[in-house]
């Protein structure tokens, strides 16, 4: 068996749904479906995805033909703020062995929905919690056993302050920093949430099965604020410790070549590079030992990652700026067993 699981940010999504759309929509709704028939994922995880169970599934019946069917909770209590979702969209054959988990259960593993967080040392505490909380959908195999794949959107907020106060001496203003900073902060704690719901799980079971994949996007100025203030990024939060090797997490894309392995291109206003030059890997898939180690069903073996170049170019070929199905480029997985 193969379970191929790919997670893609589709800009502007909802407004691939109806009838009565523009020429433009009508334009991107089928690059959209060229690229994911093109990929042909068993499960696929949608980001900047409409916001209820109505639009999602309006979505898989006007764009996808049905050939793509979301797990839902029948609830709409997801937990996610905005208008843009996470969710994922399986295939007809396998519906019947998939689940959408309550984010309730998630933050009862972890002991709460809202944590504290104090900015730099700060006295004053301040509460966080997700925007986008992080949905988990379970995978029965054939043996029964379970794999987690949790998608997660993390996302900065563009700054909108001026970046410079002296651009030629290469001077940041001040709210641009702290601006900057905040926002990272608060990501860099999601993370870290994310990390104590699959350290619970490791408490439960000794080798789970679980994928973590989806926009890990901390901000523009990619390095520099990590490098000058901060010293730690998300993936290091998602990752683990390798010190606790057990449960440290493999990166998908860790054997993918690395010219190739970049899905957004951003310039970078504060070291001056234009996107074109300015390759960037900000949408990820890591996953636990046991899908390596040999102790669940299906394992992801040498070249299991990668970023599906070919299929978003096939479907953009020709588009212009606004007809582009998106800034982001899918990644997958695929497992065999």
């Amino acid at each position: 068996m193969e379970l191929k699981i790919t997670s893609w940010n589709i800009e502007h999504s909802a407004r691939l749904i109806g009838t009565n759309i523009s020429d433009l929509n009508k334009d991107r709704r089928k690059r959209v479906v060229d690229t994911i028939q093109d990929i042909n994922p068993d499960i696929l995880c949608m980001l900047e995805a409409p916001s209820s169970e109505e639009d999602i599934k309006a979505f898989c019946n006007d764009v996808l033909d049905n050939k793509w069917q979301p797990i839902t909770l029948n609830n709409d209590d997801y937990q996610i703020k905005g208008t843009q979702w996470i969710w994922f969209l399986v295939r007809d054959s396998l519906f019947n062995n998939c689940r959408l988990q309550a984010p309730s259960i998630w933050q009862s593993f972890v002991g709460h929905k809202s944590w504290p967080v104090h900015y730099w040392g700060q006295e004053k505490e301040k509460s966080h919690s997700h925007y986008r909380h992080p949905q988990v959908l379970i995978f029965t195999t054939q043996n029964g056993q379970e794999l987690e794949v949790i998608g997660q959107h993390m996302k900065s907020k563009i700054n909108r302050n001026p970046v410079w106060e002296d651009k030629e001496e290469g001077i940041l203003t001040t709210k641009y920093i702290n601006e900057a900073l905040k926002a990272r902060i608060k990501l860099a704690t999601e993370a870290r949430n994310i990390r104590a719901y699959i350290n619970t799980r490791f408490d439960q079971n000794q080798s789970p099965a679980i994928v973590v994949l989806g926009d890990a996007n901390d901000g523009i100025g990619q390095d520099y604020f990590e490098k000058k203030y901060m010293f730690f990024d998300l993936i290091s939060n998602l990752q683990g410790n390798v010190m606790q090797s057990d449960r440290f997490f493999n990166h998908a894309l860790f054997d993918y070549p690395e010219n190739l392995r970049w899905s957004a291109k951003y310039a970078n206003p504060i070291t001056g590079k234009k996107a074109k030059d300015n390759p960037l890997l900000i949408d990820h898939i890591i996953m636990s030992q046991a899908l390596v180690n040999g102790s669940f069903d299906l394992q992801a073996g040498e070249g299991a990652g990668e970023v599906e170049h070919l299929a978003f170019e096939r479907g953009n070929s020709g588009a212009s700026a606004k007809r582009i199905t998106s800034d982001h480029r899918p990644v997958s997985i695929t497992l065999k067993g």
